[in-house]
Parts: C-alpha cells; structure tokens; sequence
C-alpha cells in the first residue's frame, strides 16, 4: 500500500525548492528560480503550479517555508524582505482555496533548523541554532529540544541588527559580495580556489563580517552548536578560518571553547523540517500517532504513523 505524502516547500528570495515527504524523507525534490518581482497573485499561482506538479493522489497537505516572518497558527505571512510584494499575505488561506488542502506555512530558517535537529538530536545537541546564509541572512533556533520562534514570530532576524553602513544582511550574506565586490559568491569562491589574492580577501572579510552576527547570537542564546545553511555556506571552507580567528574577540572564550561550528551537509533539511513542524502540529492538537486525519470532508485518510 502507497503511504500518505506531503507535498514540502522551502521558499526562498531567487529559487524555490519542493518535493514530497513520505514515511520520514524526502522521496524527490526540484529546484526552480523563483521571480521575487511577481505580484502576490502571481506568485501564489506560480506555488501552486510547482505543487501541481509533484502532488500525487495520496498527497494529505502541504508544507511551507518562506523567508519572513509568519503567524503560523493563522498562515499569515509578513515583511519578506526579499519578496517585496509580500508585506501581509494569508498564504494558507489563498493556497488552501486554490488546493484544497490543509496548507502549514512557517519561517523558512525554523524548518531549516528543525531538520537539522531532527539528524543532530542523537549527538546529545538540545540547543542549535541553524544560520542560513542565501540572499538574506537568518537564524532559526531550537532550545531545549524546541524550535524557539518568538512571540510574533521574529526570533532569529538577525539579519536586520544595524551594522556598519546598513545592516548584517547587508554584510553576511551574498549581498556582500555583490555589493563590494560586484561579483556573486559562486564566481568569487571559484577564484579564492584558484588562489586569487582578492578574491581570497572577499570571504576573510566576509567571515570577519559573519563573527559579528555569531557573536551576537552567542550573547543572546549560547548554543552548543551552529549549523551553517543556505548557497553562501558551499563556501564554508574559505570562511571558516576567519571566523573562527575574529571569534578570539568574544568575551567569554570558555564559550568559544564549547561552540561547535558545521557546515550542514544535508540537501533537504528544510523540506524535512516542514513536514516535521506541520506534523508536530498535529500532534499538539492532540491527535496521536494512530488516530486518522480526515482530510475536509472526503473520505481519504492520513495516517500519521505512514508519514514518519
């Protein structure tokens, strides 16, 4: 018998990533640009085109990350700084009256980092933040074993601290590289491999830059672990260093001393956290692994102990 799916969606500023969850992975996933000039209109039914494709008949609901903040209990979407239509969107009410099913839409970087723990919990982590560095950068964060989102869904922007001449998602993501060096980080880092001298300089200073936005993060929450995500983070080892040298500045080396730093290695940990959230979900609704999901009023039923 084919177990249930859900299709999952990791949103982000230039591409859109999606694929369907089933029994606990990612059974296929496709990566398409994404316009962040679309209207809201059109880049709703853009989505829904995408998950049009890859839903199949025993597809139960969709799960969405989206690079904003989000009411996630209502599937409002707010602010996306790098979707510039997007400043208040009922994402699940729009989509879940094109779909016709249940729709579960949370920040990008919480499912990111949910994925994450899900593959990290069994090294004894309970405290991890996920810093993922794409156009933009932000932070999602797990404490005590939970993913921690604030009271309006904010924590973790830590992209919007004011910094030097703008703001630290203005220095630690690729905008620096475009910005300073009019090139993007794939072109640069093909050259630091090469051995270009100015080239190299660019991610030094790109990872001095990143120690400020980790030093900030270790003063608000002390994690014993950041995970590194998003396109910048394929540049890991360029950076690495630096940021580990301008880290001897922070005042409270036995944290330094404790911090692991890791560059996540895993393709879809923000597909897999979606599905995880949206099943946690249910789950705080007091519905058990053996209990059945009716879906609207058909009568196909989710299993949740086919998801897992």
């Amino acid at each position: 018998m084919k177990q249930s799916s859900i299709v999952v969606i990791d949103l982000g500023g230039t591409k859109i990533n999606y694929g369907l969850y089933r029994a606990g992975h990612i059974d296929i996933n496709i990566v398409k640009p994404f316009d962040a000039t679309l209207s809201v209109k059109d880049s709703i039914l853009f989505i829904k085109s995408c998950i049009d494709e890859i839903k199949d008949s025993d597809s139960c609901a969709v799960a969405i990350g989206v690079p904003s903040i989000v009411d996630v209990e209502q599937g409002i979407v707010f602010n996306a700084v790098n979707i510039k239509s997007w400043q208040k969107v009922y994402l699940k009410d729009e989509l879940e009256s094109l779909l016709a099913l249940p729709v579960y839409v949370n920040n990008d970087v919480n499912c990111f980092v949910q994925g994450e723990y899900s593959l990290t919990h069994s090294q004894g982590y309970q405290d991890i933040i996920g810093l993922c560095l794409g156009t933009g950068v932000g932070a999602g964060i797990i404490l005590q074993n939970k993913v921690y989102a604030g009271t309006n869904g904010c924590a973790g922007e830590v992209g919007d601290f004011s910094y030097l001449n703008g703001s630290l998602d203005d220095y630690c993501s690729g905008k620096f590289f475009k910005n300073h060096y009019l090139e993007c980080g794939a072109e640069l880092a093909k050259k630091a491999r090469a051995g270009d001298k100015q080239a190299l300089i660019a991610f030094e200073q790109f990872g001095q830059h990143l120690a400020v936005a980790v030093s900030h993060l270790l003063l608000m929450l002390d994690p014993q672990l950041i995970v590194i995500g998003g396109s910048v983070a394929k540049s890991f080892d360029l950076f690495i260093d630096s940021l580990w040298q301008n880290l001897a500045a922070f005042p409270y080396q036995s944290v330094i001393k404790n911090l692991v730093i890791e560059q996540s290695h895993q393709k879809n940990s923000a597909l897999l956290g979606a599905a995880q959230l949206y099943l946690a979900m249910l789950n705080s609704a007091k519905l058990t692994m053996s209990s059945s999901y009716v879906i609207n009023n058909n009568s196909e039923k989710l299993v949740l102990s086919d998801l897992y």
